[in-house]
């Protein structure tokens, strides 16, 4: 049974260390840059892993798979992105007008930064550099109801960053960014934490949720999950220390 405590304890930690390990589920970003001049650039990125009909369990394309997909392969996932935008985001100015981006696609890393290490993760990234029509007082997205991944919403204008920043998902509305100003028209909602939530839950009168399989509820069962990932660590730690003295 000794020789069996290592195992349990590294079996342990695999268990509670690997939703840490998986790849988190992608996203859309949709970042804009607005100038004093009425230049604006629009950026949007996406995860090819987005394509996939479960882009949860979906391995990257890093950017050593890119060197090996042939030019065919490359444009077809540059057409997939084309039609993909245009199921999930919709760009909106005011007063209302019709806005389709010319989207030029590339392959980049994150952030639009370029490929460098082999391990890279690829992202498809499309630029549209154009003028703002004439008259536009405001700027936004909707997040369309036939998406199924989360939108971010990014700005910025005269080279800085506007602060606020939304996490879309399908069917909202970004606030609106005041051209004029460059600042949202809406105040943000407050944040939301543990104090809130507790709040809002006893005000509606609901119980703790339950551990279906030991119940507890749900901050001991993170606890519990805590305390079984860390147990593990020391377990395998402490067997590799005497192994080595041994």
């Amino acid at each position: 049974m000794k020789n069996m405590a290592p195992s349990l304890c590294m079996l342990a930690l695999l268990a509670f260390a690997s939703p840490c390990l998986a790849h988190p589920l992608p996203d859309v970003a949709v970042r804009a840059h607005f100038e004093q001049n009425g230049d604006w650039m629009l950026q949007v990125e996406i995860d090819p892993r987005s394509f996939q009909p479960d882009p949860n369990v979906a391995p990257y394309l890093t950017n050593a798979d890119l060197g090996v997909t042939p030019a065919e392969q490359q444009a077809k996932l540059k057409a997939q992105a084309r039609e993909y935008v245009l199921r999930v985001v919709e760009v909106v100015l005011d007063p209302v007008v019709e806005v389709k981006p010319d989207l030029a696609w590339e392959f980049t890393a994150a952030e639009n930064v370029p490929l460098k290490l082999p391990e890279d993760p690829v992202m498809l990234t499309g630029t549209w550099r154009t003028k703002l029509p004439a008259g536009s007082t405001g700027y936004s997205i909707k997040a369309l109801p036939g998406g199924t991944l989360s939108v971010l919403y990014h700005n910025t204008a005269l080279g800085k960053k506007v602060e606020r920043y939304q996490i879309l998902f399908p069917g909202e509305t970004s606030y609106v960014l005041d051209l004029k100003t460059f600042t949202p028209r809406t105040k943000a909602p407050p944040p939301i934490t543990a104090e809130s939530l507790e709040a809002a839950a006893a005000a509606a009168g609901a119980p703790d949720a339950l551990c279906a399989l030991c119940g507890t509820d749900s901050k001991e069962r993170y606890t519990l999950s805590a305390v079984a990932a860390v147990a593990g660590i020391v377990g395998l730690v402490t067997w590799l220390r005497k192994r080595k003295a041994a």
